[in-house]
């Protein structure tokens, strides 16, 4: 029977798994690329606007108001839909 995957693609996906276990910072980052001083000034940073957060952001914001800041929102999970689908 022939082998399902090539030793290739077995390392790989070896390979794969390794890095995702590689700890990140919330930038996206390796910690060890962030924290080397040889790219002190070697990151470029640049600001997108989040729609899907924004929307979330303002529900809860509306749920609070309406409700109260005490209403427990900080304990709802708050789930993001795109209402009307673009097409790319």
């Amino acid at each position: 029977m022939e082998p399902r995957f090539t030793p290739a693609e077995v390392e790989l996906l070896l390979a794969s798994r390794r890095a995702e276990q590689v700890p990140r910072g919330a930038h996206g980052f390796t910690i060890a690329e962030a924290t080397d001083p040889k790219n002190q000034y070697a990151f470029k940073v640049t600001s997108v606007v989040d729609y899907a957060e924004r929307a979330k952001h303002w529900a809860i914001k509306e749920h609070e108001e309406r409700f109260g800041e005490n209403s427990g929102s900080e304990y709802r999970l708050w789930r993001t839909e795109l209402a009307t689908p673009t097409v790319l």
